[in-house]
């Protein structure tokens, strides 16, 4: 035997092996590009999740921001949109029914960390003033009636509150972000919009403000 056929005696059987090899390996490449294809997605997944968490942790909730800084904001003049809500103690509010006083609208929720530095101050500020033509209502937004509750209990809150369930309110009073204070003149028109935590300072000047 010549040594072609040596070669050709010995390359022959190997090529359908290399062709049965090839095709075996093709299913796992489409495996391996299939679990390569899901673990793209549930990385993914999971940086969205973390970028979202991030995002509430640093400041906002449920498409509400976190206003930790204080400042005057924005007033829409006119009068001030009239709303009613059923207090936490069960009476009915409604602003229509305080005319002839300044009224201190102020909208926060539990989980807001600017309204648990901001909640003493208002109820010092309701202790001063209650009395003297000056009401006091908070509106809680997008939070539960057990953590509202609790909240209140927590910082000793004795003026009014009540849920804005609707969300009705802060709508119409243009709330961005909590805390945000609204102080209403005797003749139903805004007087001050702050935007943040207020200090004992702030409000005083506020409300004197308002008695102009």
């Amino acid at each position: 035997m010549d040594r072609s056929d040596s070669v050709a005696s010995d390359t022959s059987p190997r090529e359908p092996e290399a062709a049965l090899t090839n095709s075996a390996r093709r299913p796992r490449r489409r495996l391996t590009l299939g679990l390569g294809g899901v673990v793209i997605v549930l990385v993914t997944a999971l940086v969205v999740l973390l970028v979202v968490g991030l995002v509430r942790q640093k400041g906002s909730y449920g498409g509400f921001a976190v206003n930790a800084v204080g400042r005057i904001g924005r007033i829409n003049r006119g009068p001030a949109p009239d709303f009613s809500t059923t207090l936490f103690t069960g009476e009915t509010f409604r602003l229509a029914d305080q005319r002839g006083q300044i009224v201190v609208v102020n909208f926060w929720a539990s989980w807001c960390p600017p309204c648990r530095t901001e909640a003493p101050v208002l109820e010092r500020a309701w202790q001063r003033y209650r009395g003297r033509g000056v009401q006091f209502i908070g509106l809680n937004v997008w939070d539960t009636d057990s953590d509202a509750r609790n909240f209140m209990t927590q910082y000793g809150t004795d003026y009014p509150n009540g849920p804005d369930n609707s969300g009705r309110a802060a709508i119409n009073y243009g709330v961005t972000g909590l805390p945000e204070t609204f102080i209403i003149r005797p003749d139903g028109t805004i007087a001050q919009h702050w935007i943040g935590p207020l200090t004992d300072q702030q409000i005083d000047a506020l409300l004197a403000d308002a008695q102009r």
